[in-house]
């Protein structure tokens, strides 16, 4: 053990805890270094307001040094991130974070190496469509994106980022689960919009709910063919989306998913199904189909 760690050691729990959030505090403040070196203003006045928003970190930042905190954008902008495309980015919500680059760097690089001209892609749980973005640009005219998203308001916001990069896909608008046709209530915190959810409702600060309809992975995909790669990312709600999805998984290549858990439960019904799984990332995983 270091000098330093024995020191730490040593000190009561209240000091501990003080110096883990102080931590917490510069960190989310040197998250804004990383945004100005790897996203860009689309205009000069989109420039000044990232500029500004980067300026009033250490008073944006404070408080709640316990807990995660997403960078604050004080006003909405439009950004070019230059290994992605061109987005809009609102104010006060976690979006300027999901466009960071650094933030899937596995998970991106990986889409790189199995993504083909002409393949096609599935992004479940789209977002304000990062990923989609990229797939998109990877697989080209000829291929076929399908973009899965439950909420409305972030599903318009996938479809102006799209309409932004002047790319096509087939956006749908459904919680994905073991059967289609439920009316079930999903949970979105404004600020959060990367964590809308429907099993993790008591994760969030300020959830507001709304109804949707459920669909499964193979009605949404019965048209399509041959699938390149799955990523699957909806907040909890992995497992019931598989159960739903017994012939779209025979006829898929690659799975890029998100395991928050510790008990390794998504993987396992992956791998049931034919893939093997390796680590991207912490949170990310890469699922193969093994070879017949």
């Amino acid at each position: 053990m270091s000098l330093v760690r024995a020191l730490a050691a040593r000190m009561p729990v209240t000091a501990r805890r003080a110096g883990r959030g102080m931590l917490n505090y510069f960190d989310r403040i040197a998250t804004w270094r990383d945004i100005l070196r790897e996203i860009d203003g689309a205009t000069p006045q989109d420039k000044r307001w990232l500029r500004r928003s980067a300026l009033a970190a250490p008073v944006t930042a404070w408080g709640g040094f316990y807990g995660w905190r997403n960078p604050v954008l004080l006003h909405d902008v439009d950004v070019d991130v230059p290994v992605l495309g061109r987005f809009r980015a609102h104010a006060r919500s976690d979006e300027l974070y999901l466009l960071l680059p650094q933030r899937e760097a596995a998970v991106y690089a990986a889409t790189r190496a199995l993504l083909r001209p002409g393949d096609t892609v599935v992004d479940a749980g789209a977002n304000i469509g990062a990923f989609s973005v990229l797939a998109a640009r990877l697989i080209g005219p000829a291929g076929r994106l399908v973009a899965i998203e439950m909420m409305p308001r972030t599903a318009e916001r996938l479809r102006a980022n799209l309409a932004r990069n002047g790319l096509a896909a087939e956006v749908v608008e459904a919680a994905l689960a073991a059967e289609s046709g439920r009316m079930v209530t999903a949970a979105i915190d404004p600020a959060k919009g990367g964590q809308a959810t429907l099993a993790l409702a008591h994760t969030l600060d300020r959830p507001e709910t709304h109804h949707v309809v459920t669909r499964t992975l193979d009605e949404v995909l019965a048209g399509h063919g041959e699938i390149a790669l799955l990523k699957l990312d909806i907040e909890g709600a992995e497992l019931d989306a598989l159960a739903g999805a017994g012939a779209v998984l025979r006829r898929t290549r690659a799975i890029i998913f998100e395991q928050l858990d510790d008990a390794g439960l998504i993987a396992e019904a992956i791998v049931r199904a034919g893939f093997t799984v390796q680590r991207l990332d912490r949170h990310n995983f890469l699922a193969q189909r093994t070879e017949r």
